[in-house]
């Protein structure tokens, strides 16, 4: 019975990173079995749990790259996940609208994946201005037409978001550097990130490819469930690891939808209403909890 109850346990620990489990795991088995009811063949519903919780806190303490503050990373994750929801949601195919704004648009995100934001500055810049063409008085009209023009702020919104973070974590270096003697302007100024994320814009045009309705009920309230799952975990993570970096990142992510939602203010329904609601709420309370730990830090 302690065999199967072992083997349980260790189940278990693959919430726990490879590593972690390679150090730590054979000291944790033993004092869950040292610890564990005389007879008792499945973990409890409290050691399940905690167990959960510890390998999550571990698993995202190990994603904080080293030397870069909190507010740098969560602002650079923020602005990578809304520039890969932006391309993602752009119709580019089937009739492959566009070829050199999708260009750009794929330059722009492996730049921010590989953290050269001096790359990403200028090309963030160029889409958020080619995008606002109309908007911007005195330009008149455009010599070529690179992509789409607006007319509105709420189209535009997530492109001066990126064009505007961008160039806050390009010039951040530079500071840096000059504190220290080291500056430079070529290379990363932030650590790479997962290539996975580039798998975000290419499943949305898959999705085109297709011609799957996106903005059908089922894809819309698809995307509000992994929306409200995923700000959940960047409370959990905030509460967990005591950092902030999230909750920043789920901000930025967060303002373009709320500029879309001040323009939109009188033809939005109480779904709308309610949806909005919900994401506020969840990243306002990993605001306050970042805050919070931070003050007793």
């Amino acid at each position: 019975m302690n065999d199967i109850l072992e083997l349980r346990y260790r189940r278990l620990l693959r919430a726990y990173p490879k590593e972690y489990r390679a150090e730590h795991g054979e000291e944790l088995i033993g004092t869950l079995m040292e610890a564990a009811r005389p007879g008792a063949r499945r973990p409890s519903l409290r050691e399940t749990l905690h167990l959960f919780a510890g390998g999550f806190t571990v698993r995202v303490r190990g994603t904080r790259p080293y030397g870069v503050p909190p507010w740098a990373d969560g602002l650079h994750l923020g602005v990578l996940i809304v520039a890969v929801v932006t391309f993602a949601l752009f119709p580019v195919l089937p009739h492959v609208n566009y070829p050199a704004w999708t260009a750009l648009g794929i330059v722009l995100m492996v730049a921010l994946v590989r953290g050269w934001m001096r790359v990403a500055a200028p090309l963030a810049a160029v889409a958020a201005v080619m995008a606002s063409w109309p908007m911007i008085p005195g330009l008149g009209s455009p010599v070529f037409t690179m992509g789409p023009m607006y007319g509105d702020l709420a189209p535009v919104a997530p492109y001066w978001v990126v064009a505007a973070a961008s160039a806050v974590l390009a010039v951040r270096r530079v500071w840096v550097g000059r504190a220290s003697g080291k500056a430079r302007w070529w290379g990363a100024t932030m650590p790479t990130r997962s290539p996975r994320w580039l798998l975000v814009p290419l499943a949305g045009w898959a999705l085109q490819l297709m011609q799957v309705p996106m903005w059908e009920p089922v894809w819309v309230v698809g995307r509000a469930g992994i929306e409200v799952v995923a700000l959940l975990l960047v409370l959990a993570a905030t509460l967990a690891v005591r950092d902030g970096r999230w909750a920043l990142a789920a901000a930025v992510y967060l303002l373009p939808g709320l500029v879309y939602l001040a323009e939109n203010l009188r033809t939005t329904g109480a779904r709308g209403f309610l949806y909005w609601s919900v994401l506020t709420a969840l990243v306002v309370a990993s605001l306050v909890a970042a805050r919070r730990v931070h003050a007793k830090a």
